[in-house]
């Protein structure tokens, strides 16, 4: 992945246009306190004609408020914020409550060119009465903004004192306990400082109840200290010749020279020119009180140091140049006669990282790298983006390990005591380990071939595994059914006629059968007729033929004993009847 990142042709100059205070410090409260201010209060009484400001005193009735702090609880037909739009803090001032006194909050700075423009921002909540109160005894809210010789300066003063005759001018009602609260939401006024530079300005903010204690007045206040210019985004043109004018923002109205209304403009740059705009603050207090700045183009030579970390593989542009390797480089950018700048770039390009793994994983599996999956043999290269970092590249030698497995037989059937031969087969050969289970009557639980003897049914399973670092593993299950051979047959009738079919009796056995150690034969009266010993099964030789003492035995129900020993050498007898047929 390559990305282009590029330095303009032309030079952003340090200083935003939307300043800060400067040497006003903390005159927002930004720093969520009153540090920089002097805050005081008083009683607040009258004499039947007029209202008497009692003796001023350190400390005052305020709170800083902050953005989580939300909106003013008492009014609801509309939000009053706290704070005021694009700050951090304001300060309430007054009491919340009730009347009978006044607070007040004062402070003073020297203006220089950085803090020629004076914008502050309040909200006033004050409570009318309906008790029939003269006008000097309600409630009222005051900005005073003066020179050091104590001099109002124009646009600056705003003073507002409840009245019986009506709602006070740009303010609001809502019903509230005895009377109505009389609000006026975030409003925001502006002095333009330049013809004081150099000068201490003071501004006094007071808030007050009633005179007659019971109704409350407060407000909230902020202000800001920002650079009474316009100045240019750039201090070149742009490759094209034209450069972007901007005013201080957060006004109301713009109006340029060029007609333009917008808070900056876009214009051919050529040396020489002069543009003027006309600003009035938004909610302004009056909207005779409007602000002229200036600004002429002239030429500009700014020197600009520029140090930059890309990414390998990525490339940094000043001008017309393009740079990909880590070094020093200077650039010379000259703009239609207006402006010649120097671009000094200390560039590194930072390596990407590299990682290679060799993976094993079993068939039917996947493997996943970054956001790739894979699941076949190969090698792959993956890209993996790393938020604030340049990417990652990995290499993977993936190999999926497929076997299969099969049997040689898979089902059995067997007497007891004999014995069978399992035997797994895996393709391809490979490295592989071999688990037969349960180990029960194996020669060899751990071998691909293995002798079973098992002396009852069984279900047998041989488990295979890879053993090329990832352990694969397949089974496969083999049935033994055991039948058991310790059982002789004995017929239950035999027809000695020489027809070759069924002529003799005898006794009938299996492979694990040693040898018939005794066979009795008697009649009905209980006489022995026929005696063999130690003889194998199945031998018609060691069989009775039907007769005793050379002569055939009569038609009917003969009894028989026999003692049958195994091989195992463990002996077991049996009896029963047979039936001669003649």
């Amino acid at each position: 992945m390559q990305r282009v990142i590029i330095l303009l042709s032309i030079i952003v100059f340090s200083q935003s246009v939307s300043l800060a205070q400067t040497d006003c410090t903390n005159i927002g409260f930004e720093l969520g306190n009153t540090s920089g201010w002097t805050l005081s209060s008083g009683t607040l009484t009258d004499d039947g004609t007029k209202a008497i400001y009692g003796t001023e005193v350190s400390g005052a009735n305020y709170q800083i408020t902050s953005i989580s702090d939300g909106n003013d609880a008492k009014i609801t037909k509309e939000n009053i914020p706290m704070v005021a739009s694009g700050s951090k803090y304001a300060i309430r001032l007054g009491n919340t409550t009730q009347g009978g006194s006044y607070d007040r909050l004062r402070t003073s700075f020297i203006v220089t060119e950085d803090n020629s423009l004076f914008q502050y921002k309040f909200a006033v909540l004050l409570q009318n009465d309906d008790k029939g109160h003269a006008d000097y005894q309600k409630p009222g809210f005051n900005i005073q903004i003066t020179d050091d010789a104590g001099n109002p300066l124009s646009c600056s003063t705003f003073d507002v004192q409840l009245s019986s005759s009506g709602t006070a001018a740009n303010f609001s009602t809502q019903s509230y306990t005895d009377g109505t609260i009389e609000y006026r939401n975030w409003t925001i006024g502006a002095i333009n400082l330049k013809n004081y530079i150099g000068q201490k300005i003071n501004i006094v903010v007071t808030a007050h109840g009633c005179t007659k204690q019971k109704h409350f007045g407060y407000a909230y206040f902020d202000a800001q200290c920002l650079k009474s210019e316009i100045t240019p985004t750039a201090a070149c043109p742009d490759e094209d010749g034209f450069m972007i004018l901007k005013a201080p923002e957060g006004f109301a109205k713009y109006t340029w020279s060029n007609g333009e209304t917008g808070s900056s403009i876009k214009v051919k740059a050529t040396l020489g020119d002069r543009y003027t705009v006309t600003i009035l603050p938004i909610a302004s207090l009056d909207a005779s009180c409007e602000l002229q700045l200036q600004y002429q183009i002239k030429y500009q030579h700014p020197y600009h140091t520029v140090n930059a970390t890309i990414c390998e593989g990525e490339s940094y542009v000043v001008g017309t140049n393009t740079y990909n390797a880590t070094g020093q480089y200077i650039t010379n950018i000259s703009r239609f006669g207006v402006c010649d700048s120097t671009v000094t770039l200390n560039l590194t390009v930072t390596p990407l990282t590299r990682y290679a793994q060799n993976i094993r994983i079993c068939a039917g599996s996947s493997f996943k790298v970054g956001s790739e999956t894979y699941t076949s043999s190969g090698t792959y290269t993956t890209t993996i983006p790393r938020a604030g970092k340049c990417d990652s590249i990995v290499t993977t030698t993936l190999k999926v390990l497929d076997f299969e497995l099969s049997l040689q037989d898979q089902e059995f059937s067997i007497i007891s005591g004999e014995s069978i031969t399992f035997k797994a087969i895996v393709t391809p050969t490979g490295s592989y380990t071999y688990s037969w289970k349960p180990e029960t009557d194996l020669a060899c639980a751990t071998c691909a071939e293995t002798i079973a003897k098992p002396l009852q049914s069984r279900q047998y399973t041989i488990y295979v595994n890879s053993t090329e670092g990832t352990e694969c593993q397949q089974s496969k299950v083999i049935n033994v059914a055991v039948r058991n051979c310790g059982i002789v047959l004995i017929p239950d009738a035999f027809s000695p006629n020489n027809d070759n079919n069924n002529d003799i009796f005898m006794v009938y056995g299996s492979g694990c059968i040693k040898q018939i150690k005794l066979l009795k034969i008697f009649d009905r009266w209980g006489e022995l007729l026929f005696l063999k010993e130690n003889f194998q099964p199945s031998d018609a030789a060691y069989g009775w033929d039907g007769t005793y003492k050379g002569l055939p035995s009569d038609a009917g129900t003969y009894v028989y004993q026999v003692e049958v020993e195994l091989n195992n050498l463990t002996t077991y007898q049996t009896s029963g009847s047979v039936l001669l047929i003649r």
